[in-house]
């Protein structure tokens, strides 16, 4: 399972069993409902911590959502890393002359 299956599926589960837990405990009054839904935020936690990892080199990715590996730097984001792509060169930058202040 890669990185982005692991954050889908740990946001499902996570939210999911909150949802599954709250609406058995206090509107079904059903524990087995209750001890449901904490199953799956538990399962949540067990996903993010075995499979939300970077890609090369194994290591947790962390909480959140980062666009780089906290520990090689590779680029996690979707879209290509900036600066490396087919766009041309930037043109130099254009010479602004900023008139003289006057005493």
């Amino acid at each position: 399972m890669n990185y982005k299956k692991a954050r889908a599926w740990q946001d499902i589960l996570l939210f999911g069993g909150a949802f599954v837990a709250g609406v058995g405990v206090w509107g079904f009054d059903s524990t087995f409902l209750g001890l449901l839904g904490l199953a799956m935020v538990l399962l949540s936690i067990l996903v993010w911590w075995l499979y939300y990892r970077c890609p090369q080199c194994h290591e947790s990715l962390g909480r959140g959502n980062p666009k780089h590996c906290p520990h090689c730097g590779a680029w996690l984001g979707d879209e290509p890393e900036p600066g490396l792509g087919d766009e041309p060169e930037p043109e130099e930058k254009k010479k602004i002359q900023h008139k003289k202040k006057r005493r």
